[in-house]
């Protein structure tokens, strides 16, 4: 199995929706007040958006083609 660059695209897109997606929704409810909250927040979100991307590059994996012709 290997990941074309379609598929690393994909990925790549997938992440950056997930990120802008959590992002766009978490602003409203982020504390700033409190710094540890705050960091923990985004980087709960970045976690939640690498794991999106990486189903989506694994979704997007090719299986290399063999020859059985004997």
């Amino acid at each position: 199995m290997y990941l074309t660059k379609e598929g690393f695209q994909r990925a790549l897109r997938t992440f950056i929706q997930a990120a802008l997606a959590y992002i766009a929704v978490n602003l409203t409810l982020v504390d700033f007040s409190s710094e540890d909250e705050a960091v923990k927040s985004a980087l709960t979100g970045l976690a939640v958006s690498a794991l999106a991307a990486g189903l989506s590059a694994v979704m997007n994996l090719k299986v290399k083609e063999t020859d059985d012709s004997e």
